[in-house]
């Protein structure tokens, strides 16, 4: 599935990659909840199986470690198989490793499905295997948990709908181009989402999915678009370089941009968007899903098929929900802000072209940003990347300077890439903005870049390669996709003009920044900033005006110190003065007279 282990140990791969799972909280299934306290031994006595243990797997570990589950190499259901491997258990749970859970949780705010277990259950499983791992009394045994043909949907609910793509061979070695496949929307009317699972055929195969929902013009047809497709391979263009296809549903903040139906990668299978949310399907004429899936080698013919599940809410719901990559308006490599027109090829998910991290590199930075004009309600957060990539870390900067650590994953699991539900949605007003901070190792030192194998796919992903950002990414190239699912609400108070001003940068006296003798500020649509737009804006005159900066340390502004900037950002009015939440500081043109 990807730059790890492969042939020789693809079980242990595939017990790494389907335990992912466990990370996912699912509200309930057809059993009813269990209360573990009610089953912690007395004093004097050792737990069982069939009163103690069981139902602590039942609740958090049978949804995925069953016979048909995703993680049906080691099922969790019946005590043979578990005092089997009791051992295992006892230091799995007892180290933390099981559930996992990438983040670190205070350094971050809660999450709903945060799936670590009470210090109580890991206490009664460890006291279980050091008695012994005794079967106890048949009569305690409760039913496990029973699941709908292996959906995971509170209560055991059907889905809605089931689309099922063809089979797919992928060939031993080589480079799989991604596959487009685009599956009719069969309804006249717009549906409402309100959960949704991606069920892979073979995990070890898919890399990951995105899911979307476009329009076709009339007279254009799937096959048509796979003609198109079968052309540009031919002329050595990228797939999808002469699609004609637009997005069904916009990113509301991010005019063009389509929003993610549904994402898929190692751990997220199943999301559920709560009371008075869900996510827009349109219904009518000539519209699709479409499946961007991207399979890669393992040394051995392998097949897939992969299903997609929806559930639907019969009313319309008081919040839609939008997926996107978020800080992707302006970026910082290796403390350089790029310019939105820097050659190279644009990386994907994002309008720039991020500069390769080099062989045997330990250290690589990337810093997104992206300011919100108006206010945005943040329901999900979720990091993608490839192997190389170290830690995550999402913040956010107020319109009054104040900043808010949303995220920390301190390491990065490219085979755990959860989407953290927030326990309690986060409201951002108008003029704020996200920060997200990666940092990506190709070297030795990362665990993950360790003991490949020698499958092709692996070698090329060891850190005496350079890794690309590009298009259409392979496994041993690499990603920066920092997702978020949120809604707006148009009357949730005004929207803010997104600006543009020059003028010279100076310390403020109670610290931080702000730019002085500074130009009127100027509409602008992009928050980045193009090496043409430097040229024009070194020529403006000065002016009169000072704005206080909002989170600009993550420009080191030091090195602007006295120099005349063009500035970017979400400009805020307050009584105290004019501020801007910067997306974008470059310098422009000579140094600010002393």
């Amino acid at each position: 599935m990807m730059c790890e282990r492969t042939n020789h140990n693809r079980q242990g791969l595939r017990y790494v990659l389907l335990a992912t799972a466990l990370s996912i909280s699912i509200p309930g299934v057809s059993a009813a909840p269990l209360e573990h306290d009610a089953q912690v031994p007395r004093i004097g006595t050792s737990p069982t199986f069939t009163k103690n243990v069981a139902p602590i797997l039942y609740q958090n570990c049978v949804r995925c470690h069953r016979q048909d589950g995703p993680a049906a190499s080691l099922p969790l259901v019946d005590y043979d198989t578990v005092m089997r491997k009791a051992k295992e258990l006892r230091d799995v749970v007892s180290s933390r490793q099981m559930p996992p859970w990438p983040a670190d949780s205070a350094h971050s705010l809660p999450f709903s499905n945060d799936p670590r277990l009470s210090q109580a259950d890991i206490d009664t499983v460890v006291a279980w295997v050091d008695a012994g791992a005794p079967r106890g009394d048949p009569a305690d045994l409760r039913p496990p948990p029973i699941f709908n043909q292996g959906w995971l949907h509170p209560m055991g609910r059907a889905p809605d709908a089931v689309v099922s793509l063809p089979q797919f061979t992928v060939a031993a070695n080589g480079v799989v181009p991604y596959i487009q496949r685009l599956m009719k929307v069969p309804y006249s009317d717009d549906r409402w989402i309100s959960a949704l699972q991606v069920r892979a055929g073979n995990p070890v195969l898919l890399h990951h999915m995105g899911i979307t929902e476009v329009a076709l013009p009339n007279g254009v047809t799937p096959d048509l678009m796979a003609s198109l497709d079968d052309y540009a391979s031919k002329i050595g263009a990228p797939s999808g370089t002469l699609q004609v296809q637009h997005p069904a549903v916009e990113d509301s903040e991010n005019q063009g941009a389509i929003d993610m139906l549904g994402i898929y990668a190692p751990g997220t299978t199943f999301e559920t968007y709560g009371d008075g949310n869900g996510k827009l399907l349109k219904g009518g004429k000539n519209l699709y899903i479409n499946f961007n899936i991207h399979y890669t080698t393992t040394g051995k013919e392998e097949t897939d098929r992969t299903q997609l599940a929806l559930w639907f809410s019969p009313n319309p719901p008081d919040h839609v929900l939008y997926r996107t990559p978020s800080a992707v308006r302006s970026i910082i490599a290796n403390g350089r802000e790029l310019l939105t027109d820097d050659p190279g090829t644009k990386a994907e998910g994002t309008g720039y072209a991020l500069p390769p991290i080099l062989a045997n590199s330990d250290h690589y930075e990337l810093i997104g940003l992206a300011a919100y004009q108006r206010a945005i309600v943040i329901y999900q957060l979720q990091p993608h990347a490839h192997v190389r990539a170290r830690d995550f870390k999402y913040a956010a900067v107020y319109p009054d300077g104040r900043e808010l650590t949303l995220l920390t994953v301190p390491h990065y699991n490219y085979h755990f890439q959860l989407a953290y539900e927030l326990a309690t949605p986060l409201t951002l007003p108008a003029g704020s903005k996200i920060i997200v901070t990666g940092h990506y190792d190709n070297s030795e030192r990362n665990p993950q870049l360790q003991h490949l194998g020698d499958n092709e796919s692996a070698r090329k992903c060891g850190p005496g390669n350079v890794a690309y950002f590009g298009r259409q990414n392979q496994s041993w190239d690499e990603m920066f996709s920092p997702f978020i699912q949120y809604s707006t609400n148009a009357k949730s108070g005004p929207t803010l003009r997104l600006v543009t001003a020059v003028g010279c940068l100076a310390p403020r006296p109670v610290g931080g920044w702000r730019l002085i003798e500074g130009s009127r500020a100027l509409s602008t649509h992009e928050q980045g900033t193009s090496s043409a737009e430097l040229a024009s804006n070194s020529r403006i005159r000065l002016g009169k005006e000072r704005y206080q900066l909002l989170g600009a340390d993550v420009f080191n502004p030091g090195q602007f110190s006295g120099s005349r900037v063009v500035v970017k950002g979400v400009l805020i009015t307050a009584r105290g003065g004019s501020g801007i939440n910067v997306t974008s500081m470059q310098r422009a043109g000579v140094s600010c007279p002393p």
